[in-house]
Order: C-alpha cells, then sequence, then structure tokens
C-alpha cells in the first residue's frame, strides 16, 4: 500500500490496522526468538573470553 501525505485513514481502516498490530504482537517469532539465544550465546562466550584475558589464563 502506498501512503501519501495527501491519504486519509477511514475509522474503519484504522480499527483494521490496529487490530493486525494488536494480534501480530503477540504471534509466536521463531527466527527472532532464535537470533536473540545466538546473541545471548555470543555475548556470553565473549564474557568469558574477556574474563579469562584478565584473569591471564588465555
Amino acid at each position: 500500500m502506498k501512503i501519501t501525505h495527501t491519504a486519509h485513514l477511514t475509522d474503519s481502516l484504522e480499527r483494521e490496522l490496529l487490530t493486525k498490530a494488536m494480534e501480530n504482537q503477540f504471534r509466536p517469532h521463531p527466527f527472532r526468538a532464535f537470533g536473540k539465544v545466538v546473541r545471548v550465546l555470543v555475548a556470553f562466550t565473549s564474557s568469558v573470553r574477556a574474563n579469562a584475558r584478565h584473569n591471564g589464563m588465555y
């Protein structure tokens, strides 16, 4: 949908868009969840390596 600065939302379209947005808010997103797990693991390993270097173990 292409929206220009002169476009107007009708009440029914606005309600429909808000309803869809609220429904999608609670829909599971497996790829986002997987990405979050990967980021947490990378941050954890980086932290462990930094602590090991700081303690002279690595």
